[in-house]
């Protein structure tokens, strides 16, 4: 609530929930999972304890709103179609690296860590699943364009995924020591699309 000459205004619940949403960012980015408290949530949100239950109903449902956001940032970023099938399959690449490193609090919160007692709900595997299903269509349609070799796109994928989550995670673990991490993804992203290349 806000306090202004002795009047009292209830701030409306979506602001709440954004500033919430918000701090706990915030802190993800500046202290890692473990600075993810209610009492430092609600201290960096301006909010009364209370709040996170009675808007998130606790800590869980923070980071439930957090994974949702987050996977659905992530479709967003790599569901982008062109008449290029096999272009838009190495952008989607790019896009990935990008979303990571600019949402660093939600990509923990959906890839670098498991928080305690934390299972996504029903709306946040829907999310996830959207997202990684954005990707398998990408790899149908390399695939229909005849620049991907045939197989299951499920498991092609996921080794796309993997690979580029394997890269992404190290670097946001601070790692590497590569000079120019630009240059050293595009070189990922070209090794990873050689690989996929159909033979004969």
């Amino acid at each position: 609530m806000f306090y202004t000459e002795g009047v009292t205004t209830r701030t409306p619940s979506k602001h709440i929930r954004r500033g919430v949403l918000d701090a706990a960012v915030a802190l993800l980015e500046a202290a890692g999972p473990d600075g993810l408290t209610v009492r430092a949530l609600a201290a960096g949100a301006g909010v009364a304890p209370m709040a996170i239950y009675n808007h998130f109903e606790g800590l869980n449902g923070v980071i439930d709103a957090l994974w949702c956001e987050g996977f659905r940032g992530l479709y967003a970023a790599i569901a982008q179609h062109t008449d290029d099938a096999d272009g838009d399959l190495v952008r989607a690449g790019e896009a990935y690296r990008r979303y990571a490193l600019e949402h660093r609090g939600l990509y923990l919160v959906m890839f670098l860590h498991r928080f305690k007692n934390f299972v996504p709900s029903d709306e946040g595997v829907t999310a996830a699943t959207e997202a990684f299903g954005a990707l398998e269509t990408l790899v149908r349609r390399a695939q229909a364009a005849g620049t991907v070799h045939a197989g299951d796109p499920d498991e092609v994928a996921r080794l796309i995924w993997s690979a580029v989550h394997g890269f992404v995670a190290i670097e946001l673990m601070g790692e590497p020591e590569a000079a120019d991490l630009n240059r050293s993804y595009a070189a990922h992203l070209a090794m990873i699309r050689r690989g996929l290349t159909p033979s004969g």
